[in-house]
């Protein structure tokens, strides 16, 4: 579990963060062509429930910033324990962002971790434009870039890439699981690269879970990265 009181957090957040059993587990983000890994992404892993369950208690108790923070702070802590030096995917929500003070704290904290960070933006909470706004000028003040998690699913659609104007797309498994047998798949992963290239949008695909899944996305499509328990499972 993370250790929290190793950080020098103010008293309120400190009393807050204490109150979460949360430990991180790591998959890597594979470079398609050659396999290299470019990315870790970072998974909460709550003790005695599931990051979802974890995520509903808090939101109904109006508490998601202390989510955004432990995760934020909690997965690099892990990353540093393990001796990590790749680009690190953090799950973010889009009504949630670092006060000046924490963000500030953060890279006091991890000052070569600037210019590492990919903030991934999860599709199951509301967006708040008034803190996006904020948590965008964070982004770009500290060399940070922005990813679109799970495309296709929840909030996480056509309408938010033009909105969030992300670096990164992750395509959801459900857009990926037998692809290799789906023509309405295939032709719609098709659309979107094409469409993702000409802005400049380098793209993931997540949960491929099979040789078959792989080697067609490999060569038949121009989606740059991969993830999935093919080639690594979260540990």
């Amino acid at each position: 579990m993370i250790d929290f009181s190793k950080l020098p957090f103010n008293t309120d957040d400190l009393e807050e963060l204490k109150e979460l059993n949360i430990s991180f587990v790591f998959q890597p983000i594979f470079d398609i062509k050659n396999l290299e890994i470019i990315a870790v992404e970072a998974l909460m892993r709550p003790k005695g429930t599931t990051p979802l369950e974890l995520i509903d208690e808090y939101q109904k108790k109006k508490k998601l910033h202390v989510i955004e923070i432990a995760t934020c702070f909690g997965s690099t802590m892990e990353y540093k324990k393990r001796g990590y030096n790749y680009d690190i995917c953090i799950n973010s929500f889009p009504s949630e962002y670092l006060n000046e003070g924490q963000i500030g704290l953060y890279f006091e904290c991890f000052p070569e971790m600037e210019g590492k960070i990919i903030v991934e933006m999860v599709e199951y909470t509301e967006l708040s434009r008034r803190k996006w706004n904020v948590k965008k000028q964070e982004i770009s003040g500290y060399d940070m870039r922005l990813a679109l998690d799970d495309y296709s699913t929840g909030n996480n659609n056509i309408y938010a890439v033009e909105y969030f104007n992300p670096h990164y797309v992750k395509f959801d498994r459900t857009m990926i699981t037998d692809i290799h047998l789906d023509k309405d798949k295939q032709d719609r992963i098709d659309e979107l690269v094409e469409e993702f290239k000409e802005k400049g949008i380098k793209m993931i695909a997540e949960g491929v879970e099979t040789e078959e899944e792989f080697n067609y996305i490999r060569d038949n499509t121009d989606i740059d990265y991969v993830q999935g328990y093919y080639l690594a499972r979260p540990s």
